[in-house]
């Protein structure tokens, strides 16, 4: 499968290529700095281009079948950077008829506020009271697109080696609001070829 991953340098991103690449896929690795992209092999391209750019996010889509998207803002100031990423890759995917896109969220995101604890719904409201509007809103552009999406919601991201027994569910169900980054990437890796998720957001956990 040729996959675009955006947010390929990125502490997900990153094991999200060298999985891809590993299982076969031909890789086209968008990122902002390519100098970033540390990987290298035969089946890897790396696309230069930041959020934004809509011109150059085009010219990395061209021939992909699939979209990962594990792009984090990387700042706590006010930005509507992930909106307009979002409609960038809608854009773009519609223009070149690339269908499957798995996306990283939050868990809080959307409909899963209910499922927030009371510590993280005062850090979304403190701490990440710029960032969260505007993933709320990308994400909203993502799944009103009619795209085959899986828009994964992770609790809080470690950065520890993988420890397996990753959990899904639409509801928490007993499950621990924290993954590692590297089960994280796998279980993305993994929705691209399945519809065990398909147009929806699991939260996923330990």
């Amino acid at each position: 499968m040729k996959v675009l991953v955006i947010g390929a340098t990125g502490a997900t991103g990153v094991h999200a290529v060298k999985m891809l690449l590993a299982a076969g896929h031909e890789v086209t690795a968008y990122a902002r700095n390519p100098a970033s992209v540390t990987a290298t092999h035969a089946k890897l391209r790396v696309s230069s281009g930041d959020a934004r750019d809509a011109a150059a996010l085009d010219a990395a889509m061209q021939g992909q079948e699939a979209v990962l998207c594990a792009f984090g803002p990387r700042s706590l100031e006010k930005t509507d950077i992930q909106d307009v990423l979002y409609r960038n890759i809608v854009a773009s995917m519609k223009k070149h008829g690339v269908k499957r896109i798995v996306n990283l969220s939050a868990w809080g995101v959307g409909d899963s506020v209910k499922h927030m604890s009371l510590i993280a719904k005062v850090f979304s409201k403190t701490v990440l009271r710029n960032v969260w509007p505007d993933k709320e809103r990308g994400e909203r552009t993502l799944l009103d697109a009619g795209l085959e999406y899986v828009n994964v919601r992770p609790g809080r991201l470690l950065n520890e080696p993988a420890r397996g027994g990753v959990k899904a569910g639409l509801a928490p169900d007993g499950m621990k609001s924290e993954l590692t980054r590297e089960d994280l990437a796998r279980f993305m890796v993994d929705q691209l070829a399945s519809d065990a998720w398909l147009r929806k957001s699991p939260l996923i956990g330990y």
